[in-house]
């Protein structure tokens, strides 16, 4: 993966880590490769360290600005809800605003739809960041305390982020008319509360409140920044797809409500046409319009068929749309123009008779001989075809022999499977002639090379020289593609498997932790410390308050 990051532009963008075909992070950046880059470097957080070990594709979009980068992120986590965009762990249902009963009401974020609920937004921490402008401006408080019992003014009235109408600082009229500048704003009427603002500091300027004035006029510029209109968020509410294909590359970009929510690659032996064909004769949702840079054979007769617009790119924020993904096919077909060169590079180096379709990756990977696992990992044409990954726990391993490993690892996966026409080891001389005589052991016969890590050198099976390639060599970069997915391949079952261990063996020296109940902790909460960072009563839904007590207790020493 890390080989991948120096094709990526140093543009601004967002980038998405996936594992198993689900999205687990999506970050933003001002400059996609550096910041990639940082994830793979031994001074990144314990929480990159996570996403990478746990990711097995990496996939970005360009975008012209940081801004677009933020709400394109924005959109992509509402959507996707990813595990690792920590912020929103308590988004399993989309957020609404309510406003409570009180005689002055204050606002609240809750997860169910009850009556009088605005929403829902897209995430918490969305919600939140409208709440930290729209609270100071409108001074609506933000306790929960019964005013009753409130004698004097608290800090939020000193700092001007409340009224304090538990002194009787603003009248109930005045304060009603701000929750209803409030919920109107919520609802998408952004020009009342301008409108308010602006009568505000005028009104502050012809007293001579001039700090006053100043601090309201800082407040409105925040407000308009956050409502500005970006190339990600159109000024209405319209559902759309954006179209571009060049050789043999489609991208699609996917706009609902108003949001870029997806970019999506297709590889297509065709053009316009074939590409609808196969697109929309699936696809169920009906989008307002279907927006291209260049009228099409069939273009006319696919908009009454969908009963959908499609049309060339018109206006400013449709032509904008159509560079972002015409920026985005550029960027693909570059990068497989590249890829293609450097199989045939392969072919000739390795002296195989044809480029490798399928190239297959072995690693082990075991703690000082303890656990040992495999993993076999298929790319297919030089990208990843998970469908064929397998993974294997051996047995009669009871210490450190990568040789034993790598022979029973390959006798079990090749008397089930083909052979690819490229097998890499993860390894030097001896762990190729061990992977190569338990295939003459078969009578089968296999391309095998080896790449040995500490200088990156290709190892044959037979008298042929090590290779050493220079390391933005094409055909390098594939064979240690296939190498490091091998490895975090390999490396993610073994750690899953020691966590299990883990888990079980530290959870037996605690009284009335049983089997049933170690299953259970362990289906939730993944590993100890899962268990010591989960709140309370998430661990007393699984074992009982009694038994919660005692487990959190007792976890404090280990």
């Amino acid at each position: 993966m890390v080989e991948k990051i120096k094709d990526i532009p140093d543009s601004p963008g967002i980038y998405i880590f996936r594992s198993k075909g689900k999205i687990i992070y999506v970050g933003k950046a001002k400059d996609l490769k550096k910041r990639l880059f940082s994830y793979f470097s031994s001074r990144s957080s314990e929480k990159a360290k996570k996403i990478v070990l746990e990711a097995d594709k990496l996939e970005y979009i360009m975008v012209s600005n940081e801004r677009e980068a933020l709400l394109l992120e924005a959109n992509l986590i509402y959507t996707h809800k990813p595990k690792f965009n920590v912020l929103l762990k308590d988004t399993r249902v989309y957020p609404y605003v309510t406003f409570t009963k009180d005689e002055f009401p204050y606002i609240e974020i809750t997860h169910d739809k009850i009556p009088g609920a605005i929403g829902p937004f897209t995430s918490v921490n969305f919600l939140r960041t409208l709440l930290e402008i729209i609270q100071p401006i409108l001074q609506i408080r933000n306790c929960n305390y019964d005013l009753l019992k409130v004698k004097r003014p608290c800090i939020e009235y000193g700092m001007k982020r409340c009224s304090a109408p538990c002194a009787g600082f603003i009248s109930k009229a005045e304060y009603a008319r701000r929750i209803d500048l409030a919920k109107s704003f919520f609802i998408g009427n952004s020009q009342e509360l301008k409108k308010w603002i602006e009568e505000r500091i005028s009104v502050y300027s012809k007293m001579e409140m001039f700090e006053s004035a100043l601090r309201l006029k800082k407040m409105y510029e925040k407000l308009e920044w956050f409502l500005q209109d970006q190339g990600v968020e159109l000024p209405e509410s319209v559902s759309l797809d954006v179209i571009a294909i060049e050789s043999g590359i489609a991208v699609l970009l996917k706009v609902r409500n108003g949001m870029m929510l997806a970019k999506l690659e297709f590889e297509i032996n065709g053009n316009y046409d074939d590409f609808m064909k196969l697109y929309y004769g699936h696809e169920e949702e009906i989008v307002e319009r279907i927006i291209v840079k260049k009228r099409f054979k069939g273009m006319a007769e696919w908009s009454k068929m969908l009963s959908t617009k499609v049309k060339i790119a018109d206006d400013e924020i449709e032509k904008h749309l159509i560079s972002i993904a015409y920026k985005n096919l550029q960027d693909r077909v570059k990068s497989a123009e590249f890829l293609n060169k450097s199989l045939k590079r392969l072919q000739s180096l390795l002296s195989l008779n044809a480029p490798p379709k399928f190239i297959e990756g072995i690693d082990i990977s075991h703690t000082h001989g303890n656990l040992t696992v495999a993993s076999v990992v298929t790319f297919e044409d030089g990208k990843p075809n998970k469908k064929f990954y397998r993974k294997y726990k051996l047995s009669n391993i009871s210490k450190i022999d990568d040789f034993e490993s790598m022979r029973q690892v390959v006798r079990r996966r090749y008397s089930k499977h083909p052979l690819p026409d490229l097998l890499l080891i993860d390894g030097g001389k001896g762990q190729v002639n061990a992977v190569k005589n338990a295939l003459e052991e078969m009578h089968v016969d296999a391309k095998i090379v080896g790449l040995a890590k500490e200088d990156e050198r290709i190892v044959f099976p037979d008298e042929r020289s090590d290779l050493h390639l220079k390391m933005d060599d094409g055909a390098l970069r594939i064979l240690i593609a296939v190498r490091d997915e091998s490895h975090r391949f390999a490396t993610s079952y073994h750690y899953s498997l020691r966590d299990k261990e883990m888990i079980k063996s530290e959870l037996d020296s605690i009284r009335g932790i049983g089997q049933k109940r170690k299953k259970a902790l362990l289906k939730k909460f993944k590993s100890i410390n899962g268990i010591k960072k989960a709140p309370f009563e998430d661990i007393k839904k699984v074992v009982g308050e009694k038994i919660a007590q005692k487990l959190v207790q007792d976890l404090g020493k280990i």
